[in-house]
């Protein structure tokens, strides 16, 4: 149902009326028996249902449609009503058709039992009910044929909306990335309105593609642009990095292997680590900052592989990075070839945290490419201020 129909009202404000020890409630001209554990559930496929103002202090509104998969299938929908609105018109013209022919076989279905049971005499001489009951029975035939055809355009029809559905898929997992930062500060709050009108100013981008997966490229791109801006105006400067690394987490989680968004973050630390620190102090190459030994103690006991790999026992391969100021872009050569660009922001955090902040400016950069830029440049113009401040 789309609405809550008046003669519902004296059942949910609660009117009851007691006659001796039972409650009854009148429902039209009905006057209904009422029990305490009744519960009254309306639902709807409408997104948006209109609730009269008289009824809004009556009845709680529950939106299930924020699920992941609830919201991919609406943001789809969105997609196809911009984009191929002749599929989307298409797609309700035959559920719509599909309805109405399940609707007359169910009426055929009762109409055969009915002749049935009202026919008399013996059947198999009744001309007239046999021929009813050939007749019910190619209506019949006819309308499964039209429903297995039209199961058949829906699926035809499906294929070229689902080409559209890694756009949905992507939008719904930012939906849900900025969701999370309600956890970090209760005051970045996001609605599901405000994302929808993002992703439909996203939609209305020019085209200039030619090909459908080119468009869906450059839609995605757009809306990741818009929606990162429109993020980071609402947040705190010190939160934006926060959010940048955030936010290339939930859209690319291929870029992290396992455990290291934990150590990242430290989540994985123990008294195992400090026993081994203290037992293992000689194994660890002496131009390591002895404050470091802890952490990398941690990324070796985390990622043997990666510490292998990384030859911290050859300092005169390392000299530059512990010397430069800008280490995060001194790691030699031949060892970022063989590690990803998030174990290089390991390595700074483990053995040079005075970069750890540049460095992750330079990860989020490079992953989340030109909309970036706003954030460089709020950070940029910060420091500078702070740097006036201080002087």
């Amino acid at each position: 149902m789309d609405g809550v129909e008046p003669v519902l009202y004296p059942l949910l404000r609660r009117d009851l009326i007691a006659q001796g020890p039972r409650y009854v409630v009148q429902i039209g001209d009905k006057v209904i028996d009422y029990n305490e554990d009744f519960r009254l559930f309306l639902a709807t496929r409408n997104p948006s249902p209109f609730i009269p103002p008289d009824a809004v202090s009556v009845v709680t509104e529950v939106n299930f449609t924020t699920t992941r998969a609830g919201l991919r299938g609406q943001l789809l929908a969105l997609t196809i009503q911009q984009e191929k609105p002749e599929l989307e018109t298409e797609k309700t013209r035959l559920l719509q058709q599909e309805e109405d022919k399940k609707i007359q076989l169910a009426q055929l279905e009762e109409s055969l039992l009915e002749t049935l049971a009202t026919a008399q005499g013996n059947i198999l001489e009744n001309r007239e009910l046999i021929d009813s009951l050939n007749q019910t029975k190619a209506s019949s035939a006819l309308i499964q044929e039209s429903l297995l055809e039209s199961h058949r355009l829906q699926a035809s029809l499906d294929q070229e909306r689902d080409a559209y559905l890694p756009l949905a898929e992507s939008a719904s997992k930012m939906y849900f990335v900025i969701t999370d930062l309600s956890k970090i500060n209760n005051m970045y709050r996001f609605s599901l309105a405000s994302f929808l009108r993002l992703f439909q100013r996203a939609l209305q981008a020019k085209k200039e593609e030619e090909n459908t997966d080119a468009r869906i490229a450059a839609l995605g791109a757009n809306l990741k642009n818009m929606v990162y801006e429109y993020v980071c105006r609402s947040l705190f400067k010190a939160d934006q990095l926060m959010f940048a690394i955030h936010f290339v987490k939930g859209m690319y989680p291929e870029l992290f292997l396992e455990n290291e968004w934990d150590v990242f973050t430290g989540s994985i630390v123990g008294e195992m680590f400090k026993k081994e620190v203290r037992i293992q102090l000689f194994l660890f190459p002496s131009w390591i900052d002895q404050e470091r030994h802890g952490a990398v103690a941690i990324l070796k006991a985390t990622f043997p592989a990666l510490y292998q790999t990384l030859c911290l026992s050859d300092s005169d391969l390392w000299l530059s990075f512990l010397q430069s100021s800008h280490c995060e872009q001194e790691i030699p050569s031949s060892i970022a070839k063989k590690i990803t660009p998030f174990q290089q922001l390991l390595l700074v955090q483990a053995v040079r945290p005075d970069r750890l902040q540049s460095a992750m400016t330079c990860f989020a950069s490079q992953t989340l490419g030109k909309c970036f830029r706003l954030l460089l440049c709020v950070l940029f113009i910060f420091a500078v201020h702070l740097n006036i401040h201080k002087k």
